[in-house]
């Protein structure tokens, strides 16, 4: 996978939730901002989550994506906030599991919006990033699909 396949993809979700919900307006990030990430936790960011956070407006989307066998009473759909700065930082400097879980490799991107306080983070070491939520109770890694690309091409508006 390329990095152009990552963004290829994250701007065709934006397109569809535009297309759904056209009052909605995403954010990028500046130079300074993704500055302040890598020296906020002493990290250097890859080239695709740079390009990826500089150049397509996910922060504040929502979007579901299947992550348990639906039943009679649920579909088995998630549903995700891609978070921002501010959101990245304190989750992986203040908060468990992001503390435990920037030391792994992984980072912050997105929250439950269910409220289940269990976030989702990507593993950074590869330019076919996986996804993963971890739980807040146990820290427990559950991988939800193992690349990014496919996050946003599966992603249920």
């Amino acid at each position: 996978m390329t990095d152009d396949k990552i963004i290829f993809e994250a701007k065709c979700l934006v397109n569809r939730i535009k297309l759904k919900y056209p009052n909605f307006v995403g954010k990028i990030v500046s130079d300074t901002e993704i500055e302040k990430i890598e020296k906020d936790l002493n990290i250097k960011l890859p080239e695709w989550y740079i390009a990826l956070y500089k150049t397509v407006p996910l922060i504040n989307s929502e979007f579901g994506i299947p992550e348990f066998e639906p039943d009679e009473d649920f579909d088995g759909i998630s549903y995700i906030i891609w978070d921002g700065v501010d959101d990245i930082i304190d989750e992986c400097t203040k908060y468990e599991p992001g503390i435990s879980a920037l030391k792994d490799g992984f980072i912050f991107v997105a929250s439950c919006s269910h409220g289940s306080g269990d976030p989702i983070f990507i593993k950074l070491n590869s330019n076919q990033p996986s996804v993963f939520r971890i739980y807040h109770d146990d820290l427990t890694k559950v991988q939800l699909v193992d690349n990014l690309a496919y996050l946003f091409k599966n992603a249920i508006i």
